[in-house]
């Protein structure tokens, strides 16, 4: 049975919104846990799409170095995302500053679109938080990177979260 009922899809959008907080509340229990953990998993994930990549490169594509690029930079990123876990999760703490800024565009784009209907205000205040989290982030890079990395994407989360949230209960009262 799933957790999610597709059949209402505000209850969905609640239910969503209220598991993103709880996620995120774990997340600031314990931040360079879930730093190490973020680096752990994209690195593992980058070394096993690269061995899949080399091994379909290996049997079905020509034989060349261009065929081959793919699987090596996965393999490579993989492997050093993995044997310098501290020098990766600053490299992934800089991507998230990136991916926060990104994040408050696609907020500020799904409040202009809803306004002025009801949750129009918690997108745009989803993406003032996302703009300031990735700002915070760049001030103290690397220094701060193993701390901050499982803060801000648990921070991230919670704001996430309250976003989907009230903005179901928003549909619900339509």
């Amino acid at each position: 049975m799933s957790i999610i009922n597709h059949s209402n899809p505000v209850k969905s959008i609640k239910t969503t919104g209220i598991l993103l907080i709880v996620l995120g509340i774990l997340g600031l229990i314990l931040p360079q846990l879930i730093s190490f953990v973020i680096e752990l998993f994209l690195g593992s994930m980058m070394l096993l799409g690269g061995i899949m990549v080399a091994y379909y490169t290996y049997y079905n594509l020509e034989r060349s170095f261009i065929n081959w690029l793919k699987p090596l930079i996965l393999i490579i990123s993989a492997a050093l995302l993995l044997i310098y876990p501290h020098s990766g999760i600053a490299a992934l703490t800089l991507l998230l500053s990136f991916y926060f800024f990104m994040d408050a565009f696609a907020s500020f784009s799904l409040s202009y679109e809803r306004h002025p209907y009801p949750g129009w205000f918690w997108m745009t205040l989803n993406g003032v938080l996302s703009a300031i989290l990735a700002m915070l982030l760049l001030t103290g890079w690397p220094e701060t990177s193993s701390l901050y990395l499982g803060i801000f994407v648990s921070i991230s989360l919670i704001f996430d979260g309250i976003a989907l949230f009230m903005l179901g209960r928003a549909i619900e009262f339509e």
